[in-house]
């Protein structure tokens, strides 16, 4: 299973870290608990799609992680398709949960440990919840598509535009009123992506495993085409889990 990182993934990251934190050593730290956790949330729809016979690749970049995988031979159902979107934070969580029961047990930690242990936990525990958000192209919007194309397959796209461009201007809300900078832009490019697509003609669904990506092809491309899940680690800090947490010495 191939995996890429790009340095602008480790630039973010990095610039998080010492914004948040402003220390050399806790950066560093903060940087492999990113590269670590978002690699684990990948690594359940990787594994998951590899499940159902797919060919994947994971990419982390300055955008966060990005799954892809193949089309396997035959039609992958709704119900498996939710089951790979759900699969990274379920991943997520369940990480975040044993390193929170193994520090609890043998705990506690101070220092460069107490915050490695710390933030693991919460970057895992926040995003992989954050992310089953009803807004694309998050693992939510990619559920949200799995459940319309089983109930309503014949408006399952024009559906979903309502849903997604109602997401994204309450998550723009909220982060204006919270003075979220980062989700701020994000969620006003979401809105705006959402706005762009409301004025295309709604296209049926068809049995090929649908693309959330807005730098790759619409839902409607023919099967074969991989398939991409995004996850953004800036998002981690930005959108509540705020910069990394600081343990007592």
């Amino acid at each position: 299973m191939p995996v890429t990182v790009r340095g602008s993934f480790l630039l973010i990251a990095a610039l998080i870290g010492f914004t948040g934190v402003g220390n050399i050593e806790q950066t560093v730290a903060w940087i492999a608990i990113v590269f670590v956790s978002i690699l684990i949330h990948e690594l359940g729809h990787a594994f998951t799609a590899r499940m159902y016979g797919s060919t994947v690749s994971i990419e982390l970049n300055g955008l966060g992680g990005l799954t892809r995988w193949s089309l396997p031979d035959g039609e992958l159902t709704p119900g498996k398709r939710a089951l790979i979107a759900a699969a990274g934070s379920a991943t997520g969580l369940l990480f975040g949960g044993l390193v929170w029961l193994i520090a609890g047990q043998l705990g506690p930690y101070y220092g460069l440990t107490g915050f490695v242990l710390a933030n693991t936990v919460r970057v895992n525990v926040f995003w992989g919840l954050l992310n089953w958000a009803p807004i694309r192209p998050l693992d939510g919007g990619h559920l949200v598509m799995s459940l319309l194309e089983k109930l309503a397959p014949a408006r399952a796209v024009a559906i979903g535009r309502v849903i997604f461009m109602l997401s994204a201007g309450v998550a723009l809300a909220v982060a204006i009123k919270y003075q979220l900078i980062f989700i701020t832009v994000l969620a006003g490019w979401m809105l705006l992506s959402e706005l762009s697509m409301w004025s295309a003609k709604p296209q049926p669904v068809t049995t090929g495993l649908p693309t959330f990506s807005y730098d790759d092809h619409p839902p409607h491309e023919a099967a074969g085409e991989p398939e991409d899940e995004i996850e953004n680690p800036e998002d981690v800090v930005e959108g509540g889990a705020g910069e990394p947490e600081d343990t007592p010495r």
